[in-house]
């Protein structure tokens, strides 16, 4: 994006609103990389499509970008956002500019899809930890009767009191 698809503020340059998104997008585009999070994109990212600042640049980015369920969280804020007021006072024409491109590029789903493929290998690795552990297989010098499986014990455990002296 260019200065020529932006409106100055008496504030903001069009070509600081260029910047703006370009640097957003290009963020979103990286995944999010905390090296790319730099100070100048979250002070203008922090007064945008409705996020307030989280007490610091730290705080914002661990509450939006340090995994996909919080960038999903982030990008539906993002795309939900109304983009109130005129592009000569505030930044809503970049707000709605970069809300289109990232709908046009569908991010929202291809995040969702990411989340998704980690949760299942994420699962899949803890489905095969867990047989491991309780459906290990047989050697064929270990003996049958060791192939059954484990009983809970019959007595009833119970955990102590602090206070009770009687036992």
């Amino acid at each position: 994006m260019t200065a020529a698809d932006f409106t100055p503020t008496k504030f903001h340059t069009a070509d600081d609103k260029a910047w703006f998104a370009n640097a957003l997008l290009k963020f979103l585009a990286d995944d999010c990389p905390r090296s790319g999070f730099i100070d100048r994109l979250y002070v203008r990212l922090s007064n945008s499509f409705g996020h307030i600042a989280h007490y610091d640049k730290h705080q914002f980015f661990e509450h939006f970008f340090p995994d996909s369920e919080r960038r999903i969280a982030f990008l539906e804020e993002t795309l939900q956002w109304p983009c109130y007021g005129s592009a000569e006072f505030t930044f809503c024409d970049v707000e709605m500019l970069v809300q289109s491109r990232i709908t046009m590029v569908n991010l929202l789903a291809i995040v969702k899809a990411q989340r998704d493929s980690d949760v299942a290998r994420r699962e899949r690795g803890l489905l095969e930890r867990l047989k491991a552990k309780y459906e290990p297989s047989l050697r064929p010098d270990t003996r049958s009767d060791l192939t059954a499986p484990a009983t809970a014990p019959t007595a009833v455990l119970r955990q102590g009191s602090l206070f009770d002296f009687s036992e």
